[in-house]
């Protein structure tokens, strides 16, 4: 039986370290997505085109990722943590669950 290598994991988890978890949200970073949220409808999306990131609002404090088009999927899913961080401090629930599922690779 094959053992699953832990690389992919270990990488994840010191690029997530670095560019995640030592990283603080300031307050601009806050009052943007405050205002960006404000601005938008309920069903509205807010694409992020740099990393192919694509959140809609479903509330007035709840942003789901919508789907993640990408060659770059690293610098997406930093985007994808970094929202989820700055939202936690403006009170905005970010759901990023099952973010596989939303990811379309291009080579």
């Amino acid at each position: 039986m094959r053992r699953k290598s832990k690389l992919p994991e270990d990488v994840w988890k010191e690029i997530k370290k670095k560019y995640v978890d030592e990283w603080d949200p300031s307050e601009n970073d806050v009052d943007w997505l405050l205002n960006t949220l404000r601005m938008m409808k309920i069903g509205g999306v807010w694409n992020i085109p740099a990393t192919g990131v694509t959140f809609e609002k479903v509330s007035e404090d709840h942003l789901k990722l919508k789907s993640i088009e990408t060659n770059d999927l690293v610098n997406a899913i930093i985007t994808v943590e970094k929202t989820k961080k700055v939202g936690e401090k403006a009170g905005i629930k970010v759901d990023v669950e099952k973010a596989a599922d939303y990811i379309l690779l291009h080579w």
